[in-house]
């Protein structure tokens, strides 16, 4: 693996979250369907402690509460939150989920391959290894990984025909949501066909509880415009699922990227372009919605503030500054902390970003 130093500010993550932190541009960064509810009239607010300046990532997902892992130049890279140390791994990856219990990374790239790398706590590789070659499709998109007990489920999107339609006169490619199993991370059992449909399916998230299995992914008919968020149930670890359902309506452009385990039920984080429609992935904010354990949805569209907004009787520092709509790749829950990996602007400035909300 190649390892590269960005300059950075300082090394305290705790400390510049206290303080402001100038950069030029360019530098990495640490700066501090279903029945709608009503939505809180204060919205979540959490601090952004991390920002990589046009960082020409794609997607990206947290190992654990200090290192993310995301794709660049079609290579896994590494990147040390307190340090801003990037490491670039000997990996071609393209789309990647991970199984942060045991540090388990899947990935998929555009050679028609599934892999499976496996972390220490030193964020070195102890295991690497293809585990899947696609023969069978055009594409082969955003994996996604659950460890239950000594094996791993794992989803994989096949697309035939076009990916990413972004054009409502053409016709767009057969999206297939297939489902396996592993347990050696060297051999795969297919176990079932979840749902296959004409449209965009895509960024599937999946969570477990006892012997059921959760699946939310987005639909939507044309790239970056109206979608729907669908979920399916599994209740035998993958064998069959229930009839894929509208969890939330087409009535923006939603991108689903967390779905974290509650005592209550399932919250379910996306990025939504509501208040900018037709902007997607540069006219997005984030936003929560909270479910009952069976999937009922309790409050929906609860807005949740990534870095600091502006008021100048109480402005930070420039680094605290949102600078643009948001694109959530991942969050995840650390002890009592939710963190936010996203890009700001992606169609344009795709600063790399990290933000943490105590709860």
């Amino acid at each position: 693996m190649k390892r590269e130093n960005i300059t950075i500010f300082a090394g305290m993550r705790r400390l510049l979250r206290l303080m402001g932190v100038a950069a030029a541009a360019g530098l990495l960064t640490l700066s501090a369907g279903c029945g709608q509810e009503e939505v809180p009239e204060e919205p979540r607010n959490a601090e952004v402690i991390f920002r990589y300046y046009r960082s020409g990532t794609g997607d990206a997902k947290l190992l654990d509460n200090n290192y993310l892992l995301t794709v660049r130049e079609r290579r896994l890279v590494g990147i040390d939150l307190a340090s801003g140390e990037v490491t670039q791994y000997d990996i071609s990856a393209d789309w990647l989920d991970i199984d942060q219990a045991s540090r388990t990374v899947i990935y998929s790239n555009a050679d028609f391959e599934l892999g499976a790398a496996c972390f220490d706590e030193d964020r070195e590789i102890t295991y690497n290894e293809i585990i899947y070659a696609n023969s069978q499709s055009d594409y082969m998109i955003d994996p996604a990984v659950e460890k239950i007990g000594d094996t791993y489920y794992i989803s994989m999107t096949f697309v035939d025909g076009l990916l990413n339609n972004d054009n409502p006169e053409k016709s767009g490619g057969k999206y297939t949501i297939r489902f396996y199993s592993t347990k050696d991370l060297k051999t795969l059992t297919y176990l079932s066909e979840v749902t296959s449909e004409n449209r965009n399916l895509e960024d599937v998230k999946l969570g477990a509880d006892g012997s059921s299995i959760y699946m939310v992914f987005e639909k939507e008919t044309v790239d970056k415009s109206n979608s729907a968020i669908i979920f399916s149930r599994s209740e035998d670890l993958g064998q069959t699922w229930s009839t894929p359902a509208i969890l939330l309506d087409s009535t923006a452009d939603h991108e689903p990227a967390g779905f974290v385990k509650t005592e209550d039920g399932w919250d379910l984080y996306y990025s939504m372009d509501r208040d900018n429609p037709g902007k997607s992935y540069n006219g997005s904010s984030a936003y929560r919605a909270r479910l009952s354990e069976h999937m009922e949805i309790l409050s929906i569209d609860e807005k949740v503030i990534l870095a600091y907004q502006g008021d100048e009787s109480t402005d930070p520092g420039e680094e605290f500054l949102q600078k643009g709509g948001i694109l959530l790749y991942d969050v995840e829950q650390f002890g009592d902390e939710i963190y936010f990996a996203y890009a700001e602007n992606y169609l344009t400035d795709d600063n790399l970003c990290v933000s943490v909300l105590a709860e």
